[in-house]
């Protein structure tokens, strides 16, 4: 057996981008290779109790114990961080320390102090450990606060990997003194079951089954949390400049607990009263809540949005094209520059709404075989095939480097 530890920073019920993919992922590894026995630990955010419990089929446990919330600031703030991150950290390594069998491999998604816990654990057991860096960053490495530095590891295991999910995370990681050969940089994978271009009947059937909008019209979709860095509003002044004919569907989570929560709900209802206010409710719609069938969303457009400012990767800009729906966004250094070709899969326009606007049109009116023929190319680079094949043999290296 190839014992695996899956490490998360958050977990299925809650909403996490990496942490749903880590779990879609295990499941197809679980699935192509039985001899992997698959374990997950999770922090959280939004939940605050130690509890196991079964998601998707998978024994998952979850250990949040902050017993103190934090003041707005000084040292009082401080000083139940402290207590708040001795406290998870005790009770992680009470888990590690009873876990049977022990992993031979264990895979970190996310940072938190759960996964600085594990990291310290597997750096004094010496236990093979793959560090998945998928969101934005400025450190590859885990917090851990001073006095807790003098006695806890900060630095990765001895026996440690890197998977950088693109070239911007793998160039912070070699600034921070990882070296090259325990980088793999590669993208999320795309499920090529899920991912592919449907005919213009089943994209029509999808649209009155998930869209309020009715007639002849071009459809611009955006699925992501609603946050400031996802940058939804700025579409809906890019709809303004677009012609009449362009529809705009938002959709997406919010994260209604946490420390930026209320920020994100003021987001949200800032959006929902602009569309109202400015009179854009026969052509924007939109909707709250988590996405299970994100498939249909790129499927059913003429063009994916993707204003972000902020990301690790932005997993939805390779599943779109995967779709044959180029991508419009904006210039993320190592990340929109490198996956979404001018002219080809989609642009990456400037940050005006006239340009972004524009380029929508352009790329609205690519023909059916330009788009498939990116989506065979995006999906020969990032499928599933592809990388499920590559991750199971970096596991099976690791599992026998012990």
């Amino acid at each position: 057996m190839l014992n695996v530890l899956l490490v998360s920073s958050k977990y299925m019920p809650e909403y996490s981008g990496s942490g749903f993919r880590a779990h879609n992922q295990y499941k197809r590894l679980c699935e192509k290779y039985p001899e992997i026995s698959l374990k997950v630990l999770c922090g959280s955010e939004t939940f605050n109790n130690i509890e196991d419990y079964e998601y998707d089929g998978l024994k998952v446990s979850r250990i949040a114990a902050k017993s103190l919330s934090l003041p707005g600031g000084g040292i009082m703030r401080r000083l139940a961080l402290l207590r708040n991150f001795q406290k998870e950290v005790s009770k992680v390594h009470s888990y590690l320390k009873n876990l049977t069998p022990q992993p031979d491999v264990i895979h970190i998604f996310g940072k938190n102090y759960v996964t600085s816990a594990v990291i310290d654990f597997a750096s004094k057991r010496n236990i093979p450990t793959i560090i998945e860096l998928c969101n934005e960053m400025d450190s590859p490495y885990h917090f851990v606060p001073f006095p807790h530095r003098l006695w806890m590891e900060t630095k990765f295991p001895p026996r440690s990997h890197i998977v950088a999910i693109s070239e911007h995370l793998r160039d912070i990681s070699l600034r921070g003194g990882v070296s090259g050969e325990k980088i793999w940089c590669r993208p999320n994978p795309v499920d090529e079951k899920k991912f592919f271009p449907v005919d213009e009947d089943t994209k029509m059937t999808m649209r009155k089954e998930l869209t309020k909008f009715s007639g002849d019209y071009k459809l611009v979709t955006y699925i992501a949390k609603y946050k400031k860095t996802k940058n939804q509003e700025f579409l809906v002044d890019v709809v303004k400049a677009l012609p009449e004919e362009y529809k705009l569907y938002l959709g997406g989570p919010i994260v209604d607990s946490g420390p930026k929560a209320k920020e994100d709900v003021a987001f949200y209802e800032k959006i929902v009263r602009r569309v109202k206010d400015e009179g854009l409710e026969q052509r924007v719609q939109v909707e709250c809540g988590f996405v299970k069938n994100i498939d249909k969303f790129y499927q059913m457009a003429d063009v994916y949005g993707f204003p972000t400012t902020y990301e690790g990767l932005g997993t939805p800009m390779l599943e779109s094209i995967a779709c044959g729906t180029p991508v419009i966004g904006v210039l993320i250094p190592g990340i929109t520059d490198v996956w979404i070709k001018d002219g080809e899969n989609g642009f990456v326009a400037a940050k005006s709404a006239e340009d972004f606007a524009g380029k929508i049109v352009e790329a609205a009116g690519f023909s059916k075989e330009k788009r498939k023929n990116e989506s065979l190319k995006i999906l020969n680079i990032a499928g599933t095939n592809v990388i499920d094949m590559e991750y199971y043999a970096l596991l099976r290296k690791m599992a026998e480097s012990r």
